[in-house]
């Protein structure tokens, strides 16, 4: 796989990383101190958290994309920030 570009819209600027497995830790380093639902936060652990990837691997193998939202805040009041990881398959 070549570079991966992976960024959170208004919370983390995308970024260069040399692989799957360095952009992940970046992500949910950024996405873990953030006010979300536990459920949410759950899902979102699942995606990018730690010893997760296989999936997005696979996504990015296949289409050279893969992305969800990050839904910020509580039922009440929420903010949606797409997370978007991206690879230049050459």
């Amino acid at each position: 796989m070549s570079v991966v570009r992976a960024g959170i819209s208004g919370v983390m600027l995308p970024a260069d990383f040399p692989s799957l497995d360095h952009a992940l830790p970046v992500l949910w380093e950024r996405v873990r101190a953030l006010p979300l639902r536990e459920a949410h936060r759950d899902f979102i652990r699942i995606c990018i958290g730690p010893g997760s990837g296989d999936g997005i691997a696979r996504c990015l193998a296949r289409d050279g994309l893969w992305s969800t939202t990050l839904y910020v805040g509580d039922m009440a009041a929420w903010t949606a920030h797409p997370i978007t990881i991206t690879t230049n398959r050459h």
